[in-house]
């Protein structure tokens, strides 16, 4: 009974900074009925949302899942993107514009989470068998997350929040923020961020398609056409990653730029130095407040872009097998194809050696060129340190071995070349289906990279 609790206590708890931040905004808790309209906002999305969730009807009248998400994405962008618009067209709109664009963003802010909350709630409810106990708890789960609200408005009012937030910089930190909250688990659980460098990707993958067309180059499975690098790479998932951070970074960086470009204040009429010194004083300390959301906010996407560039492109580190010395006791004998795996498919493979009562795990992997780079499962730079353990070695992560440690992509081609952040390689012999390892070229490796661990640590 606690998962409907937690699902609809988080949500509403989320809302509930963000209702928090745009209360206390100057020009909103000091304008009397401006905060009823954001609330008022809030609870209509509450009740509307979550009746076309719950009620089975309405669910299955209207859009699927899949364009509910789509939209919540659409409505989320117009936020953070407002602030550009607030910033180049230095609006300033009447009351009732600010009144109903209140009441407006309190809708948004909360209408796409109530009606996936509602949808799950049902559902979960109709499974178990127990839609009332359910529902009831979902309306505490609600309930306990807005409840903090007053908490909040306390805990804000000691931030200096008239002086750090304008309008574009708290669109920016609430768009920031919905991106992070996602949607909401088992029904629009999602990255944004994933989903427009996927769409970025179709973009650029049919644009390329088309300009082939036009220009009549063909495609071919195995033969490689004129330009194909070139295509491979406009289509593929860098320059994907490299539009989308583009796209995203947009707008804290206007916002950023519209702060430091403001001119200095006029103080050539001022007689009194001390005056002078206070009001530059004043206006840097401003500027300052100013610039603290916007980075707060652009540190915030540069965590999920980080996040997303992950989840696209995870790291694959498989799982040493182990291996013994073959009958003459003096080398190693690593298939190149067996029921453990295939090196041919160019994949990192992993492999371990008990050395009396240590572990040698070293690594191979197919390289471009056809070849094999046999290599120990340690950097000669990066060296963590015992407690930091699971920090050592290698990953996969797309045509590039990856340090665990340091993140820094190793080219394939360079495995079997020392330094660097390569990894230190292993002397090795090809046979006709194996890798031959001598077992003492292994062992004297090893020991070669323990004394440099002797050396010093990093952390």
């Amino acid at each position: 009974m606690s998962e409907p609790f937690l699902i609809a206590f988080t949500k509403a708890f989320q809302c509930a900074i963000l209702l928090a931040f745009i209360l206390l905004y100057p020009q909103v808790r000091d304008k009397e009925g401006l905060g009823r309209s954001l609330v008022s906002g809030v609870l209509l999305a509450l009740v509307v949302g979550f009746s076309l969730g719950y009620i089975p009807y309405l669910s299955k009248q209207l859009w699927d899942n899949k364009t509910w998400t789509f939209w919540r994405y659409i409505s989320e962008l117009t936020i953070f993107y407002s602030s550009i618009v607030f910033v180049v067209l230095r609006l300033k709109p009447s009351a009732f514009t600010v009144s109903a664009g209140l009441f407006i963003l309190g809708f948004s802010i909360f209408f796409f989470e109530a009606r996936a909350i509602g949808f799950l709630i049902h559902d979960m409810g109709v499974m178990k068998g127990h839609l009332n106990s359910i529902t009831a708890m979902a309306a505490i789960g609600i309930t306990a997350g807005f409840a903090p609200l007053f908490l909040l408005k306390k805990f804000l009012k000691k931030i200096p929040i008239k002086e750090a937030l304008i309008l574009p910089s708290l669109l920016l930190f609430i768009g920031a923020l919905k991106f992070a909250s996602g949607g909401v688990k088992g029904i629009e659980e999602g990255d944004l961020l994933i989903n427009i460098q996927k769409g970025f990707m179709v973009f650029l993958e049919n644009a390329v398609k088309h300009i082939q067309s036009i220009l009549l180059i063909p495609e071919h499975p195995f033969i490689k056409v004129p330009f194909s690098a070139l295509t491979n790479f406009l289509s593929g998932d860098r320059t994907a990653m490299s539009l989308m951070v583009i796209s995203i970074m947009t707008p804290p960086l206007f916002v950023l730029i519209h702060l430091f470009a403001r001119p200095d204040p006029i103080i050539n009429d001022i007689q009194v130095g001390a005056q002078k010194r206070l009001k530059i004083a004043f206006f840097r300390t401003e500027l300052i407040y100013q610039t603290i959301p916007v980075l707060l906010a652009f540190v915030t996407l540069v965590i999920l872009i980080h996040a997303a560039n992950i989840s696209m492109n995870p790291l694959y580190e498989p799982v040493p097998i182990s291996v013994r010395e073959s009958e003459d006791q003096n080398t190693l004998l690593i298939p190149l194809s067996d029921k453990l795996g295939d090196l041919t498919d160019g994949k990192l493979k992993k492999y371990v050696y008990y050395y009396g009562n240590k572990q040698i795990i070293f690594l191979a992997i197919l390289k471009p060129d056809g070849s094999v780079g046999v290599a120990l499962d340690e950097c000669e730079v990066c060296r963590p340190a015992e407690w930091n353990k699971d920090a050592r070695g290698y990953a996969q992560k797309g045509d590039h071995l990856i340090c665990k440690y340091c993140m820094t992509p190793i080219a394939l081609p360079t495995i079997n070349s020392p330094g660097g952040c390569n990894p230190i390689p292993i002397p090795f012999k090809m046979g006709e289906e194996n890798i031959v390892i001598s077992i003492d070229d292994l062992i004297t490796t090893y020991k070669n990279a323990e004394a440099l661990e002797k050396k010093g640590t990093h952390l």
